[in-house]
């Protein structure tokens, strides 16, 4: 039988072209990235960065039900997301913003992740301004059910110089931005101010102070590496604008001294929630 080596050869660049633009990422998103338990994908607000110093992205990670994954400080359990740049191409900068996580109960442990979808807005910074920005990400992530599966992805996200129009995936990069904390104390966020002082050698309080009333607050604290802690108790005043939450803290090393430990404070109510670092008094 004679085979036709040129129409061969054409037959099989078709399919590499057709495999190829399956698996190249668009203007504004990269390809998903598909387990039986979760999608995810970089997006972008702008489809380029013509003219920018400075462009949002996010990861978006869409979750199967009864799935989860984590913020970045997990708690009792789970495994906190791990970013790695290295290889992008015009990259400055990153700074990474985390939606107010949800509390996860789960056999006596308690940890804070979220389940559905989330997006984590990123705010990427160019060493070049308005020149193409390549970006590759290297992610590493736990998702968990009643068991938890770490994962290791790659993503690839390249932003062109020629245009810079607002993408279709802006408005849900900005409604998960939304979500992110403000910082206390910082024109008007109704959290306006927080304070924590040591009872003794595990125990402390931190306060914090509102301008409208609290309904129910939420608090997360985070620490050094290896710290945990755990809300022994919370009282909100009669006027409802103070709540005072006292903690008690297990630190890494028994030589470890509660008094002059350095806390993030994420404080959450109904319509209001602030974040920031304090020192315990």
């Amino acid at each position: 039988m004679k085979i036709n080596i040129t129409a061969l050869l054409n037959t099989m660049l078709m399919c590499l072209g057709t495999f190829f633009a399956a698996n190249v990422s668009t203007a504004s998103s990269s390809d998903w990235v598909r387990t039986d338990q979760s999608s995810l994908r970089l997006i972008s607000e702008r489809d380029g960065v013509a003219g920018r110093d400075s462009v949002r992205i996010g990861l978006q990670i869409k979750l199967a039900p009864g799935w989860k994954t984590y913020w970045r400080t997990p708690g009792d359990a789970g495994i906190p997301p791990y970013f790695d740049w290295s290889g992008s191409e015009n990259l400055k900068d990153v700074s990474i913003s985390w939606p107010l996580p949800e509390k996860f109960e789960t056999y006596g442990l308690t940890s804070w992740g979220y389940h559905d979808e989330v997006i984590f807005p990123i705010d990427v910074t160019l060493k070049e301004a308005g020149e193409p920005l390549d970006l590759k990400l290297r992610l590493q992530l736990g998702i968990c059910e009643n068991i938890c599966i770490p994962y290791d992805h790659a993503f690839t996200l390249a932003l062109g110089a020629d245009t810079a129009k607002i993408s279709k995936e802006a408005a849900i990069i900005d409604q998960y931005a939304k979500h992110v904390p403000a910082v206390i104390g910082t024109s008007g966020v109704a959290i306006n101010r927080a304070s924590a002082i040591a009872l003794n050698g595990e125990d402390f309080r931190v306060t914090a102070y509102a301008s409208i009333p609290f309904d129910s607050p939420q608090i997360i604290i985070e620490g050094i590496e290896g710290a945990y802690f755990e809300l022994m108790s919370k009282e909100v005043s009669q006027d409802r604008k103070t709540a005072d939450f006292t903690l008690k803290a297990n630190l890494p090393a028994k030589t470890d001294v509660l008094a002059g430990q350095q806390i993030m404070v994420t404080v959450s109510d109904e319509g209001k929630v602030a974040q920031g670092p304090l020192r315990i008094e």
